[in-house]
């Protein structure tokens, strides 16, 4: 069937409108993009509202029983399209204008409409709040300078905004569609608005597609999913930022792919998905860069969270990527560079593995987090870490305790004196390796000593020296030996006076030396002779040595078996 098109020489005013009303009764398209002037390509927007209504002018022919749609190509639309709180003439089941010029808004508010797609087509602003729509909603390729409206609106299939370009509307937003419910997918790829994209509390069953968009708002809320649920996937490739990405408390059945993407927020949150709810995986690998906050804090990841390979730092403050009492399967921060500022995953719950051979990063706090596996390595340690209450099932790589010892040394806080120690000799204890874990618990003795002061520091410095804490007994074996020897060549060169001459043993400089030490123990030496002169006060030192001894002994044993 021919497609109709507008007669140049006609002296119908409105030519364009008997070219479309022509080819409704035709179910044909009508094409206007030959028509002579603009004026012959001018379609009065009261004309299409009685034609969409089922009102036509006398004298023109009733459209055929079943017409499918009212397409428009190529013509230029004077006044306001207006089909607020109404509906259209049943036999319509499509609305079609491409490559067609608004010189107003396009006002559908509280409309029922079978179905509604303009492509190309340039429109000052669409107002469609609460509009309900039978079929599928397009804006593909438009401009829309003014921006959409789409507030609390139903789509029973897909709305389709593919590379459209929105400006902003009255209040900054270029896209607000706060509370829509769309039964099919929302797709927004390749999308280019200058203003805010206010998405929150939308239900979306299908996905939600944002692949090489791009949304501008410097300096304040950019894109805005708060509260949303969606059904499937949100696929966010390659998109552009300029200002936050707000995922508060959102629910996504699917996976969060943000694969490439470019965020940009300096003096605040470029990435912000606190509270979510996400049951696939959740995709910022690189190419993905952030300068701002990424904060997931309190998100539930049902799978994964990778940033393998990201480059992510925060200019204007301390944090660049929070995951406090985030909880997911794996999470993989391999290969991430925070060019500025910290990790701070406090609290943190992996099931599975932890990949933290980031790349730089100058401080990641891990205090009361829970791993499975914590993969790392010395290459990939920062500057500063907060290990108190981290808990873990194992480490790799499995490393001789003097390394992970330097890794514990990163916490200087007093919080992460003990505990991380005794996780990590439990490591040890666990591969089957106790001498590793007799080396972190003497260490840990060692960091706690050096935060004491006064007779315990000392009475502890005794500990270290004369027995290891307990974790090194030989020790006591080689100051005992070395003051018999002394005793020896001492009581040997002065020897004491024997108290009954008639009745003493045989006097033995080493075995009365060893009397005098052990405490609780009787060589027969010791009640037989008695030091005289310089030798006395001798004697007493070695009685105080030996308690004092015999003391770190039986004290640093017994820590060694209770675990430190």
């Amino acid at each position: 069937m021919n497609t109709p098109t507008a007669d140049r020489t006609s002296s119908d005013p409105y030519p364009a409108e008997t070219v479309l009303e022509q080819a409704f009764a035709d179910g044909a398209r009508a094409d206007l993009t030959g028509a002579a002037s603009t004026a012959a390509r001018t379609v009065r927007a009261t004309a299409l509202a009685a034609l969409l209504r089922g009102v036509r002018r006398p004298g023109t022919a009733a459209g055929r029983e079943g017409a499918p749609a009212l397409r428009l190509r190529g013509a230029r639309v004077s006044g306001r399209l207006d089909l607020t709180g109404g509906g259209v003439a049943p036999e319509i089941l499509r609305i079609r204008f491409e490559d067609c010029e608004f010189d107003e808004p396009l006002v559908c508010a509280d409309a029922l409409l079978p179905g509604l797609a303009l492509t190309r087509c340039h429109l000052p602003a669409v107002d469609a709040d609460r509009i309900r729509v039978q079929g599928r909603l397009e804006l593909r390729g438009c401009t829309i300078p003014g921006g959409v409206r789409l507030e609390r609106a139903r789509a029973e299939t897909d709305v389709v905004l593919t590379g459209s370009t929105l400006g902003p509307g009255a209040d900054a937003r270029a896209l607000a569609a706060e509370g829509m419910v769309v039964a099919g997918a929302l797709d927004l790829a390749g999308t280019a608005a200058s203003g805010m994209v206010f998405l929150a509390g939308i239900r979306v069953a299908g996905p939600v597609r944002l692949d090489d968009a791009a949304v501008r708002a410097p300096g304040g809320d950019a894109l805005v999913l708060d509260r949303s649920v969606l059904g499937d996937r949100l696929l966010a490739r390659r998109l552009v930022v300029d200002g936050a990405l707000r995922m508060f408390n959102a629910d996504v059945a699917g996976s969060v792919r943000l694969t490439g993407a470019r965020l940009t927020h300096p003096d605040g949150i470029a990435l912000g998905a606190s509270g979510a709810t996400v049951r696939g995986a959740v995709w910022c690998t690189a190419p993905f860069t952030a300068a701002g906050e990424v904060r997931l804090t309190g998100a539930e990841l049902r799978t994964r969270l990778d940033l393998s390979g990201a480059r992510i730092g925060h200019p204007g403050g301390l944090t660049a990527l929070a995951l406090d009492r985030l909880s997911a399967s794996d999470v993989s921060l391999h290969g991430l560079t925070v060019t500025r500022g910290t990790v701070s995953a406090a609290g943190i719950h992996v099931r599975d593995t932890l990949d933290l051979r980031v790349d730089r990063a100058d401080e990641v706090n891990l205090d009361q987090g829970t791993v499975g596996v914590l993969l790392d390595g010395p290459a990939h340690w920062p500057a500063r870490a907060r290990l108190a209450g981290l808990s873990y099932r194992a480490l790799h790589p499995v490393l001789p305790a003097a390394e992970r010892l330097r890794w514990l040394t990163r916490d200087p806080s007093a919080e992460a004196a003990a505990q991380p120690y005794e996780q990590l000799a439990q490591h040890y204890t666990a591969l089957g390796r106790p001498l590793d874990a007799r080396k972190v618990r003497y260490a840990a003795q060692r960091r706690h000593r050096a935060a004491l002061s006064g007779p315990i520091r000392w009475w502890e410095g005794v500990l270290q020296v004369t027995v290891g804490y307990g974790f090194r007994p030989w020790r006591a074996l080689g100051w005992l030996a070395a003051l018999v020897v002394l005793g020896t060549v001492v009581f040997g060169s002065l020897p004491p006076t024997a108290l009954e001459p008639e009745k003493a043993p045989r006097f033995q400089a080493a075995a009365y030396t060893l009397d005098l030490l052990l405490p609780l123990v009787n060589l027969g030496q010791e009640t037989a002779f008695q030091p005289v002169g310089a030798t006395q006060w001798f004697g007493y030192a070695l009685v105080g040595i030996g308690w004092v001894l015999a003391s770190a002994v039986g004290l640093g044993l017994g820590r060694s078996l209770s675990g430190g």
